[in-house]
Formats: structure tokens, C-alpha cells, sequence
């Protein structure tokens, strides 16, 4: 299916940029990426996507990790960190930040009191 890809460009010494997909999303661990993602203290990436994950038709968006390869290896970890369920928490995640501790905030454009979304935290 096509809900999106994590992708890096790298350049090539006088040759321009080779584009490497890291990750394709499947639905339930996220659809349609919807920003930039954010590297943490480790080398992790973190991210959220507008939809997808464990609740609803189409999920109400994901915040999610991936974690490089291991030395030898080509093969990044994605992990879904948590579902939004628009119940509570809101839905539909934008850009998200990582402190250097772990802790991730971030906000969603949806859900909430009067459908204005939400603040978050999500603490490792």
C-alpha cells in the first residue's frame, strides 16, 4: 500500500543526491507522514503521522520512532509509540520534539474541546 515513506537523500561527491527509502508505512503503524521528523540524543528518528494507527476507520494519527541499523545491518526499526484515539488525546499529529532526555512533545491539529486539538507529552 502506499500511506507514505521515511526517506534520506545523501549526497554524492559530484554526482547529486542518492535518495534511500529508511521505512514504508503499512496503516496500522501510520499513514501519511505529515512533517519533518526529529533526531533524538541516539541517533533515533521520531516522527508522527496524520493517520493511521490503532483506532478508527482510518487510525487518528501516530507518534513513532526508528531506530538505525545496527552496524552490518541495512534494515531500520520502526515502533509506534503511541495511537491517537481522538477520544482524549486528540488526532491528527503534527511535528514533534524530542528533549535530551527522551521526552517527546508535540501537538494535533484535531480532536479535543471544539475539535482545536491538543498539547502533548509522551515520556519515555
Amino acid at each position: 500500500m502506499d500511506y507514505g515513506t521515511v526517506f534520506q537523500l545523501a549526497p554524492r561527491a559530484g554526482q547529486g543526491w542518492k535518495e534511500s527509502v529508511i521505512y514504508s508505512f503499512t496503516g496500522p503503524d501510520g499513514r501519511l507522514p505529515w512533517s519533518g521528523m526529529t533526531m533524538g540524543p541516539s541517533g533515533t528518528l521520531y516522527g508522527s503521522t496524520y493517520e493511521g494507527g490503532a483506532f478508527g476507520k482510518y487510525g487518528w494519527g501516530t507518534v513513532f520512532s526508528l531506530t538505525p541499523p545496527a552496524k552490518g545491518q541495512s534494515q531500520w526499526t520502526e515502533q509506534v509509540l503511541h495511537s491517537f484515539n481522538d477520544g482524549g488525546d486528540g488526532n491528527s499529529p503534527a511535528a514533534v520534539l524530542v528533549d535530551t532526555s527522551g521526552t517527546i512533545y508535540g501537538v494535533t491539529q484535531y480532536g479535543m474541546h471544539h475539535n482545536t486539538g491538543s498539547m502533548f507529552q509522551l515520556t519515555p
